[in-house]
């Protein structure tokens, strides 16, 4: 047990704050969410009365704050490269949720800060933390399905009243909003993290309800991996199924599949007539399963590693690089989507890049 619980000040009261707070909350012991921000003073306001803490809504004051050892970032994506140095130049411990920043640059510069003032940092990609991919790499490890020849991801969501709101940032390219960034980074994340790094890219953007604005509502990503092995990811956030996820590994003895809405959610099959394939255990939690609840299982598990991490004084589970890493091949897809659907040569691009140099 730690002297004092580690103070918590969450940046941001979006959706996905809940769940963090949640966190918090399950690790009452060793965690305190001393205070909340947002731009929106009643919403801060009735989060912070829900979870006992102290609300506002000056950003740099929260930044600031000498209570707060953990800045928990959780902001709009354009605000993620000025607000993140700021806390990490303040010595704080900092969360901050995928994508890192809006260019592969900005996430650059937020990593090497961190790495720089040396406090305990981490980008939360879920994907990471979610039971089936773990089992995913547990198969891939004990080459279970050989060498994998092809990767298959889909994400698909429903964010047609945020596209809808006049001046929403999720509406603007420039303010960070865009499919391939908000979702495709996902699965860029997943696939460099289970197979290895990205050879090319070709990416297809397309509008396909008439909403008034500038991003792309469904986007199709193929290329190659560095193995050798082809991908393909699709992506949607006008979906009339709920949002969810799937993963499918084609490999040269056997393939997995991965459904978040199917139970079970992993399936192993060795061979073209496999017709029932294994059901692949997995762990989940008191939620148990059911669809949806791994999305909320997998932010809780991310929180609390970041936050065991700190105080086991030990790297959390997600290598930090790699959704930066993640960033560069979204800045890819889209320069293949504005130059007519070119094929972006990736094989110089290398994750250790992300380093710094002496």
């Amino acid at each position: 047990m730690p002297e004092r619980k580690l103070r918590v000040g969450i940046a941001g009261l979006g959706l996905i704050a809940r769940t963090h707070a949640i966190a918090y909350q399950q690790l009452g012991d060793i965690v305190e969410l001393t205070a909340v921000c947002d731009v929106n003073e009643s919403l801060a306001s009735a989060f912070a009365a829900e979870f006992r803490a102290r609300s506002t809504t000056d950003l740099d004051a929260l930044l600031s704050d000498p209570e707060i050892d953990i800045v928990d970032l959780i902001l709009p994506h354009f605000l993620h490269v000025e607000t993140a140095t700021k806390a990490l130049s303040a010595g704080k411990h900092l969360i901050l949720e995928k994508p890192a920043a809006p260019s592969y640059a900005g996430a650059v510069e937020i990593y090497r800060t961190a790495q720089k003032v040396g406090v305990h940092f981490m980008i939360a990609e879920n994907s990471r933390y979610m039971h089936a991919y773990q089992a995913a790499a547990k198969l891939l490890a004990e080459d279970a399905i050989g060498d994998v020849i092809h990767v298959r991801t889909e994400l698909r969501s429903n964010e047609k009243e945020h596209l809808s709101q006049p001046g929403n940032w999720r509406t603007k390219f420039e303010l960070g909003g865009g499919l391939v960034l908000d979702t495709g980074a996902h699965s860029f994340y997943l696939i460099s993290w289970l197979l290895g790094e990205f050879a090319s890219v070709r990416g297809v953007g397309k509008k396909l309800l008439n909403i008034a604005n500038e991003i792309e509502d469904t986007a199709e990503v193929t290329g190659s991996l560095k193995s050798g092995a082809h991908f393909s990811s699709t992506f949607t956030s006008v979906s009339e199924i709920p949002h969810s996820e799937r993963l499918e590994l084609y490999g040269t003895t056997g393939g997995i599949l991965i459904d978040q809405m199917s139970n079970p959610v992993v399936k192993l099959f060795k061979g073209q007539h496999d017709y029932y394939g294994q059901a692949i255990d997995v762990p989940f939690g008191p939620d148990a399963w059911h669809p949806g609840g791994w999305h909320f299982e997998s932010v809780l598990f991310e929180v609390k590693d970041f936050i065991m991490s700190l105080l086991e004084k030990r790297a959390p589970l997600i290598d930090s690089r790699d959704p930066v890493y993640a960033v560069r091949i979204v800045e890819a897809v889209y320069e293949s989507i504005r130059s007519s659907e070119s094929v972006i040569d990736l094989s110089a691009v290398t994750r250790d890049e992300i380093e710094a140099r002496p």
